[in-house]
């Protein structure tokens, strides 16, 4: 019976269709299932259409679907992302500058952000930066070159500011939007450098002045405080000389009796006469000493006269 079978060609022909058939269903199971399965990747949103109407969102993970019936018409990276644009833009003193411009932005992460994101604009990265980079020349064209390098961080939050309204109407977070340094044309660079240069020559000169002022002024004020003090330092010894003349002409009259006044200078000038020379002599800091030839007879001649008129008075 079974050697008679596999001899009966309709038999076989029978068997091989069962056979692929079987083979067939397996595979369009497989191919169903594959197409019912979807599988979402990290920081990714799918946006699901049923006969091409916005069904839903669908998260990170894995999701059945109707095949056929259904499809992915939307794949929405959530991560933040980096636009890197080059305008070029004009100053306010009418100087055209190249100035590149990095705009940080993501998608909100909600199911009605990511749909406004999906349907509510075309393109809606394209419009962002279209938006921002006009509002970057209008800015642009209000501030001089100088004012360009050092407000390039105001621009930016201003244009973030301005945007981020708009941005979340159709799902967009606006993170943060760079202004990097402006590029002028060669010549315009070349003579902000010569600016810059002649700047700092002009700060180290005057800087120079300043400190030559200020050397003369301590000079001066050093010298006027020593002559101060010299003067200080003289007229105190000035002081003390007259000190000694007040009390040596009170000893000379309370131990000769009545001298006159004129009488008590010539002694004192007589016996100071004689101690400038013998200190002179002591010191040795002199070779020469002038003298005259009748010191000594003038000094003791007015000594004793003034002693003899003390004793007749007496």
């Amino acid at each position: 019976m079974y050697s008679s079978s596999l001899n009966d060609p309709d038999h076989v022909m029978n068997v091989l269709t069962h056979e692929i058939l079987t083979v067939a269903l397996l595979f369009l199971l497989a191919f169903f299932i594959r197409k019912m399965v979807v599988i979402v990747p990290g920081q990714t949103a799918y946006v699901i259409e049923f006969l091409g109407k916005p069904q839903r969102v669908l998260s990170s993970g894995m999701h059945i679907c109707m095949p056929f019936l259904t499809r992915i018409a939307h794949k929405v990276s959530l991560s933040q992302e980096q636009r890197e644009v080059t305008s070029e833009v004009k100053t306010k003193d009418d100087v055209f500058i190249s100035l590149r411009w990095v705009l940080l932005y993501a998608v909100q992460n909600s199911d009605e952000s990511i749909m406004n994101y999906a349907y509510k604009v075309e393109e809606p990265t394209k419009r962002l930066i279209f938006k921002a980079e006009n509002e970057i020349r209008q800015l642009s064209s209000e501030m001089t070159l100088d004012e360009m390098y050092s407000k390039r961080d105001g621009i930016g939050n201003r244009v973030m500011g301005d945007q981020a309204a708009e941005a979340k109407e159709y799902g967009v977070q606006i993170v943060g939007v760079t202004i990097e340094q402006p590029k002028p044309p060669a010549a315009i660079q070349e003579a902000m450098n010569g600016k810059l240069a002649a700047k700092a020559r002009k700060d180290a000169a005057a800087m120079e002045a300043e400190a030559t002022r200020i050397r003369i002024v301590g000079e001066a004020k050093a010298d006027a405080e020593s002559k101060k003090l010299q003067g200080e330092g003289i007229a105190n010894e000035r002081k003390a000389i007259a000190e000694g003349f007040r009390e040596a002409a009170e000893l000379l009259r309370s131990g000769m009796g009545d001298l006159s006044e004129k009488d008590v200078v010539a002694m004192m000038l007589a016996i100071n006469q004689t101690d400038m020379v013998v200190n002179a002599a002591r010191t040795g800091r002199t070779s020469t000493i002038f003298v005259p030839t009748d010191m000594s007879q003038m000094t003791l001649g007015q000594t004793l006269s003034t002693l003899q008129a003390s004793e007749a008075a007496n």
